[in-house]
């Protein structure tokens, strides 16, 4: 279990973190989403001990703080963070990368050649890190990150160019990792495949983490329902308003018209549809909010 108490990070007269207090548990995975420069990968830096908060303190298993370095070293057998493409050394072969990093966490050997057939990197996991692909030495700094075979697991745009494929590959690997009983903290911009796996959806705004099912209900979103105009202009949202305007309707930065779903239909729904109809948007449909246009509707 991993614990963050009151944990305040301060840049230059700026709240990065503010009073952050939050436990993570065992079999989740736990998504972060803000635009850069937001606190995402700052609170992963305090989590590691890369950074010294300001105030609070990070708690693993109810006990292990970051106290002494004697601490450290236990904690850091506990929680690993995934390596960035940079970290590569380019002589070196990706085999040669996972075997150190199971070496230095004393994992099992035998996960290694697991996890190079889980991600299909059999074809070039003996060739020189220098000679591969973005998405190939993404992959690698998974598998690294994976071998490691900690308790607690930090992400940070672990999906970075790599294709559909392979996106869903290691999506079902972290869902299995999360089912072993690991911890998974993941900073994602791929809104889409994150809604698919993780437990827990937080944005980072004004130094906060706030849930997606309490922004929803800030927002006074009914039932998290929308009618969603793909192909959205300022022209018909000002008719729209003009029409309709008991409900609030929304053009967003991704060019989406969001219409919250009316709480008292009594046809409503079908004089939109007709509206819409009738000015020639074809393309427009009724359920819930994707995770995309509340990033939009929340951040813009």
């Amino acid at each position: 279990m991993l614990e963050l108490k009151n944990i305040g990070v301060n840049f230059s007269g700026r709240d990065i973190l503010k009073e952050v207090s939050i436990t993570f548990h065992p079999e989740e995975i736990i998504g972060l989403v803000a635009p850069n420069g937001t606190g995402k990968s700052t609170l992963m830096n305090v989590i590691m001990n890369y950074l010294r908060p300001n105030s609070g303190k990070v708690l693993f298993n109810n006990e292990l703080e970051y106290t002494s370095k004697k601490n450290e070293v236990k904690i850091h057998q506990l929680v690993s963070m995934m390596p960035d493409q940079s970290d590569l050394y380019n002589h070196l072969s990706g085999k040669q990368h996972l075997k150190i990093y199971s070496s230095m966490w004393n994992s099992n050997p035998e996960l290694i050649e697991r996890t190079i057939e889980d991600l299909g990197m059999a074809s070039y996991v003996n060739k020189k890190t220098g000679t591969y692909s973005l998405g190939m030495r993404q992959r690698l700094c998974f598998a690294m990150q994976i071998v490691s075979d900690t308790q607690i697991m930090l992400m940070d745009e672990v999906m970075n160019g790599l294709d559909p494929t392979q996106v869903e590959i290691i999506s079902q690997i972290l869902v299995k990792k999360k089912a072993e009983g690991k911890t998974i903290i993941i900073a994602s911009h791929l809104l889409e495949n994150l809604e698919k796996y993780a437990n827990r959806i937080f944005f980072v705004k004004n130094g906060k983490l706030d849930l997606i099912e309490d922004i929803y209900k800030d927002l006074g979103i009914n039932g998290n329902l929308v009618i969603r105009v793909k192909e959205g202009t300022p022209e018909l949202k000002e008719k729209l308003s003009q029409d309709f305007p008991e409900l609030n309707i929304q053009l967003l930065a991704n060019s989406v018209t969001l219409i919250d779903f009316p709480k008292d239909d009594d046809g409503k729904l079908e004089r939109i549809s007709a509206f819409l109809s009738d000015h020639h948007e074809q393309e427009f449909s009724v359920g819930k909010m994707t995770l995309v246009d509340l990033y939009s509707k929340y951040y813009h």
